[in-house]
């Protein structure tokens, strides 16, 4: 322990135990230091005019005081009650652990390689130990994209002769994609904001690659890029397929619609669930003259 850090933590400590009222200190000294959990962990003993306690800190655990004049009699007691609660705690952390996928909107299932590929690297996010791993993450965006570009131009079998465009070509493949899926007057400031969302995506990764200077955040970042960009094209196409044009009730507006059946095959009604406004639907005749 170095001087610095000695004098730093009684300070915190002094500041720890006023906020429990504990005040007064007339004795504190580190008692017993443990390593054998993989993380320098220190008791301190700490004494005021009325009370004794061992006041538990160290690297990466949180602090904590505990009375000497109850249940815990040697430091060793208030380390080992202590780590294990702490340990406890981390692990009701990784039950309850919701990795960065799950800050957006994000629907792949269909893409089941892709989806699998970032779930896995929003999970290594928490365990970066250089800078290689950061490249890591941009390598495994930038690769999920050119798998993406593969599903789209599957998807669309003229694509590529049409366009004259690779099978790796990410930004080529997504601007014709979006031409294709968000197509129309009505849809041009659309397309423009997909565009640069993709090359947006697409760069960050390269920039992730390529750089050995990034940082956790900008890695998170890269992964966050991807992962809206896949969830874009995957919305694209639902729009593309007319999920856009479900029926809104006339007065609020509303999506929260039943067709309800009449005693008249031609004619249905439209129930908005939302305000109760009913609108009469007429069906068109399918029968044969």
């Amino acid at each position: 322990m170095t001087p610095e850090y000695r004098i730093k933590t009684e300070k915190q400590i002094t500041s720890y135990l006023k906020r429990y009222g504990v005040k007064k200190i007339k004795y504190m000294q580190v008692e017993q230091t443990f390593q054998d959990l993989g993380a320098e962990v220190n008791v301190w003993n700490v004494k005021t005019e009325n009370s004794a306690w061992w006041v538990v800190e160290g690297e990466n655990v949180p602090m904590n005081l505990y009375s000497q004049d109850a249940n815990y009699f040697s430091a060793d007691e208030a380390y080992s009650f202590h780590m294990g609660i702490t340990q406890r705690l981390q692990a009701q952390h990784q039950k309850e652990f919701k990795h960065v996928i799950d800050e957006i909107p994000l629907d792949i299932d269909r893409v089941k390689s892709i989806s699998r590929r970032l779930n896995i690297a929003s999970q290594d996010l928490n365990d970066i130990s250089g800078p290689e791993d950061i490249q890591s993450i941009g390598l495994t965006c930038r690769e999920s994209l050119i798998e993406l570009a593969t599903v789209l131009a599957n998807d669309n079998p003229n694509l590529l002769k049409d366009n004259n465009l690779k099978a790796t070509d990410f930004k080529g493949i997504a601007i014709a994609v979006i031409d294709i899926y968000a197509s129309g007057k009505s849809n041009s400031k659309l397309r423009k904001r997909c565009r640069t969302m993709a090359e947006i995506a697409w760069d960050q990764s390269s920039e992730i690659v390529h750089s050995p200077n990034k940082n956790l955040p900008d890695a998170k970042i890269c992964l966050l890029f991807t992962c809206a960009v896949v969830s874009i094209f995957q919305n694209l196409f639902l729009k593309y397929l007319g999920f856009d044009s479900e029926p809104k009730c006339a007065e609020c507006k509303s999506m929260d619609m039943d067709l309800l059946s009449t005693d008249q095959d031609s004619i249905i009604i439209m129930h908005c669930n939302a305000c109760g406004h009913e609108e009469d639907i007429q069906m068109a005749n399918n029968k044969a003259e």
